[in-house]
Order: structure tokens, then sequence, then C-alpha cells
């Protein structure tokens, strides 16, 4: 995929690269930080390998059940992860790829999340329908806040 339709959003996490790394690739860990602010998340499988998968189910604060599906399609530890969403039928959203880098700030970690969508509509679709712009940041300042804890 290329970077013509990118979202892109970024935060600091007043924690060390790996300590963050870690935060992100336990399921445990995950589930308490997963999902925009009100959302809580139940983790089905994480398997943060090449072509492992992420399977998790966003509970919503109306109530509503958001599964997701990712695949792993890089995995650099601790700098790095990339992984394609699924997509869903349900809510009629066209997979895309997503790319996380951790970059060290001195003992500090800037967490960058790039999604990469295929078209202006689908991004558009994410960020009008579903707030993916607000919503992705709201999920990297919960994984600041569970990485600095």
């Amino acid at each position: 995929m290329n970077d013509t339709f990118i979202l892109t959003v970024s935060v600091e996490a007043n924690a060390s690269r790996e300590k963050v790394w870690s935060v992100w690739t336990d399921s445990a860990k995950i589930a308490k930080w997963w999902g925009p602010e009100g959302f809580q998340s139940t983790v089905e499988e994480l398997d943060v390998r090449d072509g492992g998968k992420f399977r998790v189910i966003m509970h919503g604060p109306d109530g509503k059940d958001y599964p997701n599906i990712y695949v792993f399609d890089e995995v650099r530890r601790p700098n790095q992860l990339i992984y394609t969403n699924e997509g869903s039928k349900q809510f009629g959203l066209a997979p895309f790829q997503s790319v996380v880098d951790f970059e060290d700030e001195g003992g500090k970690t800037k967490i960058t999340l790039k999604m990469r969508f295929t078209s202006q509509e689908e991004k558009d679709k994410h960020i009008n329908q579903f707030h993916a712009d607000e919503g992705s940041r709201q999920i990297l300042e919960r994984l600041a806040r569970q990485a600095e804890a």
C-alpha cells in the first residue's frame, strides 16, 4: 500500500521504548488500553510475529461490539509493527494497513500510528463514521498511560 491516503497520529509516552513495546505485545496489558475512551476490549488472540493474528472485540459504551481481526505483516522489535486490519463486512469497511513506530527519545518514546487506506473514500468513511482520527489519538494516549503506570 502507498502513502496517498493516510491518517497519522503521534503521542509521547514518558516510558522507555521497551516498556511501551511490552504493553503493546502482552494480551493482558493490551486489553486494558485498546480502543477509544469508554471502550473495553476482549483479546481473543495476540500472536505478535510476522503472519501472526490479533483478534480483539472492542465493547463500545453504546453496548455494541466491534470485532477486529489484524494480521501482522512485519514485526521489528522494538521499533515497528506493521499490520493489516481485515476490514468489516458488518460495517462496510475495506481492509487497511497500519504502521506503528516506536522511537526512543532519551527515556521517553514517541509513538506514531500511520493508517494507510486504499482510497480517500475509505479514509473519509473511517473518520466520519467511526471517528478514526480522534479514536486513534485516544488509543495511543491510553497506551502511553498504561506504559507509564
